[in-house]
């Protein structure tokens, strides 16, 4: 499945997971690393560092003054938060594995509690797509769309949520970007009488995914310094001598 539609960067981070489902992220086409950085509306950067093995992912940033690492075994379907300066580290399961939907190259394929239904074959904007009926059941209820995947690159086309928002993208040109081909795409968000809100992504189709994101916030994300290459299996491990700290269940209210 495409990193484009899973997450943003295949950063481990809430801030980089788009779409409407956080999902675990999916491989990229190959192994890279780069660096990251972000811009809010203030002008306040914040860089950071991530590395793209097979079916792994490591991420370096500045949390709060101290080194977060998040790593992603997407084989052993778990996640790892590391803390350098505490020596320590917290595990959280995935849940991919268990409960997740089986139907092979659907929008519910690794989503737990996902059902998908093909509808047919469609076009958005002149573009091949196949089209979906999608349920998504959570513990805060339900969410049914329709969404448009196109054939050629796997990339949500159309999303029209029951009761809620409508998104479309479209490409607009092929551009380069840190010396790189890319696809610029425009993400259109829409509901009821509200002004429509537009994103725009560079889609690098080498990567299989987007390295850059500016959003009508005015939030800017992007990969820079991209190097091609295999990735030192070490990054993806935890060092023998971290703790494990497993996290109190918070009291029911």
């Amino acid at each position: 499945m495409s990193g484009f539609r899973q997450v943003f960067f295949l950063s481990c981070t809430m801030m980089f997971i788009g779409g409407g489902a956080a999902k675990a992220a999916s491989p990229a086409a190959v192994e890279f690393s780069a660096d990251t950085y972000q811009t809010g509306p203030d002008q306040t950067e914040r860089v950071g560092h991530i590395y793209v093995g097979k079916n792994r992912i490591r991420s370096e940033m500045e949390q709060h003054g101290q080194q977060v690492v998040n790593i992603i075994d997407s084989e052993k379907q778990v996640t790892w938060v590391l803390y350098p300066q505490q020596q320590s580290y917290i595990e959280y399961p995935m849940g991919g594995a268990e409960g997740a939907a089986t139907l092979k190259g659907s929008p519910c394929e690794g989503i737990p509690g996902a059902q998908c239904k093909k509808l047919g074959d469609d076009k958005i904007q002149g573009r091949s797509a196949t089209k979906w009926d999608v349920l998504v059941k959570g513990q805060g209820g339900s969410m049914r769309s329709t969404q448009w995947i196109g054939k050629q690159r796997s990339i949500l086309l159309r999303q029209e949520i029951q009761g809620g928002p409508i998104m479309e993208q479209r490409m607009l040109a092929v551009e380069e970007l840190n010396g790189r081909q890319v696809e610029k795409w425009e993400m259109t968000v829409s509901q009821n009488n509200q002004s429509p809100q537009s994103s725009a992504r560079w889609f690098d189709p080498e990567l299989n995914l987007a390295i850059k994101e500016v959003n009508a916030a005015g939030y800017v994300r992007e990969l820079k310094n991209i190097a091609i290459g295999i990735q030192d299996p070490v990054l993806f491990t935890i060092p023998d001598y971290f703790k494990k700290i497993v996290p109190q269940p918070q009291p029911a209210r």
